[in-house]
């Protein structure tokens, strides 16, 4: 696929009208018109333009790639940070991002001084970690750009950066581990990790004190210490106090949302709806990078204590800014946001199609976590929509895949939603009361993390 049809055809509106603006000449032209014409048909043919416009492949090659470049400098200018954050927050542009990037990287070196490259280098690893989903964070790029940042200082401002850097890349490692649910098993190594990176300087300077506390809440919410968790937060947020840049209100904004989520985690779901709301309503939303997660944990929030209008209008911002391309442009954790908001309103269709969705996002179960949520969510659909005999049929399938994965009823509460549907379908067939096992078990599904597929639950038993 040539990349500047590709950049064409991802477009939204607003986009493709500055670039109608575009003055081109020559061979330039013929190529640019009829590039536009295949994009409207959705359909690249490399052959028909090198036929009409009678030029070599290699110089339609070098006119496409002076083409992207003018379509870049259109839109962004010489904004370099502005062109990648645009690619790194959309999926069709991963190859955009990754391949503008190295080019970037190459000329930095010679038109930045140091401290500007540091600044680059640092702000270029903020995107991969904020916007890129996790399966696409290119670890080899991330540690090239850690690398290029050691080797601009030396001394104590080097010890700084290498700290700096080392609590950067154990968060991808947490977040890695966490995505792939090995993150217990790995819990010793990579606190190990945290122990030796020792205690935060007395002259750290405000970036590298968020990234230190950040990795190690982070760290803390992985492994669902959430208690720890929350108080670490508390003692983060007075720490960076004495900062007062712009930045830095960002940053305790995201503390603020990893206080917010501490408080769902502990069952205090009316405290994290208030929280989440507060910040959900800031003026400084749109900066925070980190926000689309938050954004999928506060509507399931909203969803679990009945504030479904408010869930309805984050879906319908996610909508408008996803625009013709909005099932290209969401992330996983977004397509569970509108699954089970449409679970919540019984608009079942709309449920069944970013269900297929999901599915197709992580293909061969790549990320367990999400091939859990995805699991119970269809089995939820099934049941939902009267298809009992399907669902019970799915409840044996996705046990047999947790037992798989060493997820057994003994040593974890993930089969317990099959379990509890089997059973809720028994007791509809029977008029018998769950048993107190089964109530156990719906009781733990009330609670936490688990909380909105305990509502779903109930949803089930209120079935007539």
């Amino acid at each position: 696929m040539n990349l500047l049809f590709d950049f064409l055809k991802n477009l939204n509106e607003p986009e493709q009208a500055q670039l109608a603006e575009l003055k081109v000449r020559g061979n330039v032209q013929q190529v640019w018109s009829l590039l536009n014409e295949q994009v409207l048909e959705d359909k690249f043919d490399r052959n028909k333009i090198l036929t009409t416009t009678g030029i070599s492949s290699s110089h339609f090659d070098k006119i496409t790639s002076e083409l992207l470049g003018k379509c870049y400098v259109t839109l962004f200018g010489d904004h370099r940070l502005e062109l990648l954050n645009l690619l790194s927050l959309r999926l069709p542009f991963l190859k955009h991002f990754y391949s503008e990037l190295n080019r970037q990287m190459k000329q930095v070196e010679t038109e930045l001084q140091p401290e500007q490259r540091l600044t680059y280098y640092i702000a270029c690893f903020d995107l991969m970690q904020a916007n890129l989903p996790i399966a696409y964070r290119d670890e080899k790029v991330l540690k090239k750009l850690a690398g290029k940042s050691l080797l601009l200082f030396k001394g104590e401002r080097k010890k700084q950066i290498a700290l700096l850097m080392d609590c950067k890349l154990l968060n991808c490692q947490v977040a890695n581990q966490f995505a792939a649910g090995h993150i217990q098993e790995e819990r010793r190594t990579i606190q190990k990790k945290i122990d030796l990176l020792g205690a935060l300087p007395e002259q750290a300077n405000e970036k590298l004190s968020f990234e230190y506390y950040w990795l190690k809440i982070y760290f803390l919410h992985a492994i669902e210490e959430f208690t720890e968790c929350l108080e670490l937060s508390y003692t983060a947020l007075t720490a960076l106090k004495k900062f007062k840049s712009r930045i830095n209100e960002l940053q305790k904004l995201r503390i603020e949302l990893r206080i917010a989520e501490s408080l769902y985690y502990l069952n205090r779901f009316a405290e994290s709806f208030s929280r989440y709301e507060k910040v959900m309503r800031s003026r400084l939303l749109e900066q925070i990078p980190d926000r689309g997660y938050h954004i999928a944990k506060y509507i399931q929030v909203c969803l679990i204590t009945d504030h479904a209008d408010e869930a309805g209008r984050m879906i319908k911002l996610r909508i408008s800014q996803g625009g013709k391309h909005l099932e290209k442009l969401l992330a996983p954790r977004d397509i569970f946001s509108f699954i089970k908001f449409y679970l919540f309103n019984k608009q079942f269709d709309e449920a069944f199609r970013f269900i297929q969705l999901g599915f197709e996002k992580n293909p061969k179960g790549k990320y367990f976590q999400y091939e859990v949520e995805l699991r119970c969510l269809q089995t939820a659909y099934f049941y939902l929509t009267g298809q009992t005999a399907t669902a019970l049929e799915m409840c044996d399938k996705h046990v047999k895949f947790l037992r798989s994965h060493g997820y057994g009823v003994r040593n974890s509460a993930y089969p317990y939603f099959y379990i509890l549907t089997k059973a809720i379908f028994d007791k509809k067939q029977s008029a018998r009361k769950l048993s107190p096992k089964h109530e156990k078990m719906l009781a733990r599904y009330r609670k936490g993390s688990y909380a909105l597929y305990g509502k779903l639950l109930d949803k089930m038993l209120a079935l007539k």
